[in-house]
């Protein structure tokens, strides 16, 4: 054991001994019960309590302390070693027995103050009292008479007064907790109003009031709660034993008997008990309830905000609207009274409010849940994007009473959507310009050799499938190497620019014409006959040749072509390879002219 544990066994093993000493030689002072059994032994309470409230290791030396402090006690009052060993082993016997029964409920810190905890406990004490009485009166000889009964009520007592005081104080629970939170004055105050009443009723011998003191205990204890039945019913169980102790009071009007009065007065103080302790106990339930639903309350406040979602509810016949806190967070307001509905609606951004209205309408006509998505604009003039789903609540007639629903912010997700979107149309336009750059010829801005090239495959094939026809024409720029020796590159690119605008917008829109090499042309015809290629082809020819070259002070430019059907399985090479003798043919006979592959 370190050196903090056995400090710490040393303090509580004294505490608990000292404690039940002085209370122990208190009560045997103000005892006037037969044979010198005390009234009330709270000495009982306290060694249970401090087996209870002790780990593991400290109980055995709690025990000893406890057990001293016993023997101390009785024989300071009767002097006689052999009674008082006794009267110590029936003292730690009805410790070790309510422990026993017991030793489970310390486990809650609000045990004490449910019903089927505060039934085990008032068992434990009788049981315990029981066993007590039983060995005294066995060691004794007294028998099963007056002694067993005294025996019996006081060690009761003691356990089911002090207890649940000590518990109470040592673990609160949620009822003590809201209790604790009332002011020190008002708690003074009530146990004041407890003290005046006991004191009026047990310090005079004109009227039997007594009844007086079992409303205080019920006022202090719906006031107060546990704290309040516990602290009241041990104020009346002192000023009723020194009453008692100096012959006067409402208990005196028996005119019984000293032993008879004691007896009164402790199944008097039985009674508060059982009235006072099962109404704390339904006094914690209750605060118990309240905690949850306020935890539970603050817990949905805390999810609301992390998560931006809050609830709201619509009465219908009222039309009247409820909004939670993060409802208000959401469209920037302060919590406060829920506004009214037309006010709610209001901001709802007016482009969207058709929308919000239409959706709640139909979920009313159809009684099936619903969801928007629209823009409201808050009190500072900021735009955020919600979304609300709803469900509508039915009366037990089966008629629409309210609409419940969630409302979230979505500002985030719908930005980032949008962003997300843009960003993809942005990477898509990149995409386009850079597929358009990879088959666009720099110079003509018409298709390249590989996008020309591509497209006359994949027509091969399409016409292979689908058993069509296709035709390519191959032209050439006649004499463009005496246009750039006169005029210069600057002057044959720009040639070579007009003739491919030329041939681009001379050709049909399924045909595509690309630039192959330096002034050589490519253009694919796909489901074309040869009759209609010819004419195509024809048409391009000529309208190069028309060309007004004035601004460049050239000549007439002119281009041979040579046009090729697609027959058999012919590939792409050996497609452009007839094309290509086709063109040569046209320039051996005088260029400017469009020639067919035989």
């Amino acid at each position: 054991m370190g050196s903090n544990n056995l400090r710490r066994t040393v303090w509580i093993a004294v505490l608990a001994g000292l404690l039940y000493f002085v209370l122990a030689v208190i009560a045997l002072q103000l005892t006037r019960g037969a044979d010198g059994i005390a009234t009330v032994w709270p000495s009982s309470g306290v060694a249970v309590a401090a087996l209870l409230l002790a780990m593991p290791g400290e109980r055995r030396w709690v025990l000893l302390s406890l057990a001293f402090a016993s023997f101390l006690a009785n024989f300071a009052w009767s002097g006689a070693a052999i009674a008082s060993l006794g009267q110590t082993v029936a003292n730690v016997a009805e410790a070790l027995v309510a422990f026993w029964i017991m030793r489970d409920i310390q486990r809650r810190n609000d045990s004490f103050f449910h019903i089927a905890a505060i039934l085990r406990f008032c068992l434990a004490a009788v049981l315990a009292s029981l066993t007590s009485a039983a060995i005294v009166s066995l060691l004794t000889g007294h028998g099963f008479g007056h002694m067993f009964l005294s025996w019996l009520t006081t060690v009761a007592l003691g356990i089911m007064i002090v207890v649940p005081l000590i518990m109470n104080f040592a673990h609160p629970g949620p009822g003590g907790t809201t209790r604790a939170k009332r002011s020190a004055a008002s708690t003074a105050l009530v146990l004041l109003l407890v003290t005046v009443t006991a004191g009026g009723v047990f310090l005079q011998s004109t009227y039997p009031l007594l009844f007086l003191p079992l409303l205080s205990v019920l006022f202090a204890t719906y006031i107060l709660g546990a704290t309040g039945a516990t602290c009241s019913i041990l104020i009346i169980a002192a000023i009723g034993s020194v009453s008692i102790w100096q012959g006067r009071g409402s208990i005196g009007l028996l005119d019984a008997g000293p032993a008879t009065e004691v007896l009164f007065f402790q199944f008097y103080l039985f009674t508060l008990l059982i009235s006072a302790l099962p109404l704390a106990a339904l006094m914690a339930m209750r605060d118990r309830s309240f905690a949850e639903v306020e935890r539970g309350k603050r817990w949905l406040e805390m999810s609301e905000g992390i998560a931006k979602v809050g609830h709201w509810r619509l009465e219908l016949a009222e039309q009247r609207l409820f909004w939670s806190v993060e409802v208000f967070h959401i469209h920037g307001l302060d919590p406060g009274p829920s506004p009214a509905l037309d006010r709610a609606v209001n901001f709802y951004h007016p482009e969207d409010r058709a929308l919000v209205e239409g959706t709640l309408s139909r979920s009313l006509e159809t009684l099936k849940p619903s969801e928007f998505e629209a823009r409201i604009v808050r009190s500072d003039g900021e735009i955020r994007y919600v979304y609300s789903c709803s469900e509508v609540e039915l009366r037990e007639d089966g008629k629409p009473a309210a609409i419940f629903g969630i409302f979230q912010d979505v500002t985030s997700r719908v930005l980032a959507a949008m962003e997300l979107a843009s960003a993809r149309a942005r990477a898509e336009a990149r995409a386009d310009e850079a597929i358009h750059l990879a088959e666009t010829d720099a110079l003509t801005e018409i298709a390249n050799r590989r996008k020309a090239l591509s497209f006359l495959e994949a027509e091969i094939g399409r016409a292979a499938v689908l058993e069509g026809s296709l035709c390519v024409a191959v032209l050439d720029i006649d004499r463009f190497k005496q246009i750039n020796d006169r005029f210069g590159h600057a002057v044959g690119d720009q040639v070579i620019r007009r003739v491919a605008q030329v041939c681009a917008s001379a050709i049909r829109g399924t045909d595509l014409v690309g630039r192959i090499g330096g002034e050589e042309f490519l253009i694919v015809l796909p489901a074309t006959s040869p009759e209609m290629a010819f004419a195509v082809a024809e048409r391009v020819r000529r309208a190069v040749e028309a060309i007004d070259w004035e601004p460049l002070d050239l000549q007439q430019v002119t281009v041979s072509m040579g046009l090729a059907s697609l027959s058999g399985n012919m590939d792409c090479a050996q497609l452009m390879a007839r094309a290509d003798r086709a063109l040569y043919r046209a320039k051996d006979e005088g260029r400017n002219l469009l020639r067919e592959a035989g």
